[in-house]
Parts: structure tokens; sequence; C-alpha cells
């Protein structure tokens, strides 16, 4: 299991350079082109592969799979987009991460899953960790704080589909490479709807920045860990790896020092720190009820 949750805290670490390379994108693309092209340069790498894996004329239903995932996928990066352009960034950043609570509370009124009440503290005390590294102030709320409320139920829904499927995916690679093949033509297609086609000029003038910013999304961000998601899913149970997840926003503040010199005050470093505490505490107190255990206590 350790092993597992370091992928996962890897793939977070990366999430977290994403915010960086995102910012980096934004020099010569709006949020949603940056976006579409991000996957669609996924889904062009991944077309040697796909095709010689023969993916689109399989009949093992990787193909329904992986485009049930890209639709969560999309609707995660694209509630957040929108919702941001309208609420708050510390807003955003705190709504978002309530996929962390979600993913147990689905499995609980869906499934029937029951959890040790030490978790739900780890839960708690990660949600407070954010709160004090987002700055938050509960105040104003609006149409753009509910759209990243979807954003944050379409992550949640993510976390579970892949780990309901993980165990039946016999190539995360392809699946995952399938999935970003999605999502780019989908993102290409709303973009074009609201934001209308990339003129020429802004080709011609995109900066070195954007261009390591775009690589790093699409090859590190999207083809690697997201591929690492689906491998350590299959052994780490979805309510374990939403809060693992949560670690992306300590990073990103990490990262953020380090490139953009952006200050982290004392409540942000104690938020880390729960966040951190909760990830490591993570393990021993977050299991789930045992079966045994449930037949015991009705």
């Amino acid at each position: 299991m350790i092993s597992n949750i370091l992928l996962l805290i890897l793939s977070s670490a990366i999430w977290g350079f994403g915010f960086v390379a995102t910012r980096w994108t934004f020099v010569s693309f709006d949020p949603y082109w940056s976006t579409a092209l991000r996957f669609i340069l996924v889904g062009f790498l991944s077309l040697p592969f796909l095709c010689y894996k023969k993916s689109f004329w399989r009949k093992d239903n990787i193909l329904k799979k992986s485009l049930i995932s890209s639709f969560f996928l999309m609707g995660m990066l694209l509630f957040q987009t929108i919702g941001l352009t309208i609420t708050t960034v510390a807003k955003s950043g705190f709504i978002t991460t309530l996929y962390s609570l979600f993913v147990p509370l689905i499995c609980m009124l869906f499934v029937g899953s029951r959890y040790r009440s030490t978790f739900w503290v780890l839960i708690l005390l990660a949600l407070f960790g954010m709160a004090l590294m987002c700055n938050l102030e509960i105040k104003d709320l609006n149409r753009g704080d509910f759209l990243t409320l979807l954003c944050s139920i379409s992550a949640a829904l993510h976390i579970l589909y892949v780990g309901k499927i993980a165990n039946s995916i016999a190539s995360p690679v392809e699946f995952n490479f399938l999935q970003s093949l999605f999502v780019g033509v989908f993102c290409t297609i709303l973009a074009f709807a609201l934001k209308g086609g990339i003129h020429y000029s802004s080709i011609h003038d995109i900066g070195y920045l954007a261009i390591w910013g775009m690589l790093f999304l699409s090859i590190i961000s999207s083809m690697f860990a997201y591929t690492i998601q689906i491998i350590a899913q299959k052994k780490i149970p979805a309510h374990i790896a939403g809060l693992i997840f949560l670690m992306e926003s300590p990073f990103a503040a990490l990262f953020g020092f380090i490139v953009f010199r952006e200050k982290l005050n004392t409540l942000n470093l104690l938020g880390a720190i729960c966040i951190l505490s909760s990830v490591i505490l993570v393990p021993y107190f977050g299991r789930e009820v045992t079966a045994t255990q449930k037949k015991g206590q009705r």
C-alpha cells in the first residue's frame, strides 16, 4: 500500500507543478485553448501507440470505459475553468478539493461503504488545512462557486470510476492515452464554440515558456501522471486516493514560491502541515470498515 501511496503523491506533485506550467501557457493561450491543445498534443503523441495496440478496433470495452472516464475528466477541467472566471482563486481552490469529501459520501450513499471515525477526522483536518492554504473567506457565493462545485463532483466521479475499473484495465497506458484523446477532441470543439479559432499571429508569437508549459502539461502531467493514478488505484481505495490528491495544493504552493516567488504566510504553512499530516496518517487511520466489522456492528 505504501508504494502506491507514494505513486499518488508523485502524481500530486506533478499536478502541483502543473499550476506553474498552466500559467506559462496563459502567456500565449486562453484557458480554453490551453486545455484543448494540451490534450490534443497528448492524442497526437499517443496515436502511433494506439494504432499499434489496435485500440480503435478492439471489442473489450476499453473505448467505452475511456470515453466515460473522459467525460468526468473533461467536466472537472471545464467547470473549474469557467468557474474561475467568475469566483475568486481562494474559493475555487477550496471548493474544488471538496472531492475528497464527496468520494466517501457517494460510496456511503450508493455502495453502502462505511469508514472509521478516524478517517473522517483526517478528512476534516485536510479540509481545514486547505482553507488555511487558500486564505478562505466564505462570503458572496455566486454562480462561479456553483460551477466549481460541479467541478469537484466531476473530480470525485472520475476518482471513483477509475477506482472501479482499474483492476479490469490490462494496459493503464493505453486507457489513459484514449481518455486523453477523447478529452482533447471534446475540449477542442468547446474551444472553437466558445472562443473561436486560434489566429496565426498568436501561433507565430508563442513564447518559449508557453511551449515548455504545454509540453509539461501534455507529456508529464497528462500522459505520465494520469497513468500513474490508474496503476496506483488498482491497490488504493478511492476514498484514500481522494485524500492523498489534496497534496497537490501544498506542492502547487511550494512550486509557486520557488518559481514565482509567491509568498506563503504562517497560516498557509500550517495548512500545508495539516494536509501532509492527514496523508501520512491515512494508511493507519483511513481504512474502510471491513465486511466482518460491518456484520458485527449490525
